[in-house]
């Protein structure tokens, strides 16, 4: 579910609660408490059980979920005794719902992106290539330490002399299917059997595409995978050969087109 679903869903069962517990004869306060606490539970045990959404996401529906259960109990205590509410609370709650559907636009740009028609109209043009606009993903603020462990590594296959020829990863088109190989031969020029083949796909405009492909051995040394990309553009890939306590890895840029 989007978390728009998941906001305006959970208000629309914050005034069927609140209704509901008005009916058993609950008080305005203790109905905007249960209107309120309950969504939230539930959806709290929800993310837990499935997506382990992050703490802003959960702020956000504790605030609105509680906020217009708030609104519900005021509201409804002041039209029971026939009181006038005074334009201040009013400005403030206009003010809160407000910021409450700005702060769910920007979660849900930062989930999903913008929509194609507002990105379009919005963005710089793309030469006709597609546009993303959500959130890419973290990067850790350490990732420059991980040079001098790539340094021994490359000292590493160095002295064990692999080979690895690639096939079949320039002709690749998107959300076309496309039989992908790798030959990988020891020092000696033996092909390399046995070993453990994967592929750690990058694709650098939005860390949602990455994924990881195991290749299978279809002869001795080769090894070969079917691949399915979506969006043209730039990936990097990482052939990872695995044989024993022996490893080997190729990184090389990768190009998806039209």
């Amino acid at each position: 579910m989007t978390i728009t679903e998941t906001l305006f869903g959970g208000l629309f069962a914050v005034a069927i609660l609140f209704m509901a517990a008005r009916r058993l004869g609950l008080s305005y306060y203790w109905s905007a408490i249960l209107g309120g606490a309950l969504p939230f539970l539930t959806f709290l045990g929800w993310s837990m059980a499935t997506t382990g959404l992050g703490g802003d996401v959960l702020a956000i529906h504790l605030v609105v979920y509680m906020a217009g259960a708030a609104v519900l109990g005021v509201f409804g205590n002041m039209q029971s005794k026939k009181e006038p509410m005074h334009w201040a609370p009013k400005l403030l709650i206009a003010f809160f719902v407000v910021l409450t559907l700005f702060m769910a636009a920007f979660v849900s740009i930062a989930t999903n992106g913008l929509p194609d028609s507002v990105a379009q109209l919005i963005m710089p043009n793309a030469h006709n290539q597609a546009t993303h606009t959500r959130f890419p993903g973290a990067v850790p603020h350490d990732r420059n330490h991980l040079y001098e462990p790539h340094l021994q590594r490359l000292e590493q296959q160095r002295n064990l002399g692999w080979q690895v020829e690639l096939k079949g990863f320039d002709a690749i088109k998107e959300n076309t299917p496309a039989q992908v190989q790798i030959v990988a031969k020891d020092k000696q020029g033996a092909p390399i059997e046995g070993a453990k083949v994967t592929l750690d796909l990058w694709r650098m405009a939005n860390s949602a595409d990455d994924r990881k492909v195991e290749m299978t051995e279809k002869s001795a040394g080769a090894y070969a995978t079917e691949l399915n990309l979506g969006d043209a553009g730039n990936w990097i890939v990482e052939i990872y050969v695995e044989r024993g306590q022996d490893s080997y890895l190729v990184q090389q840029p990768l190009t998806v087109v039209e």
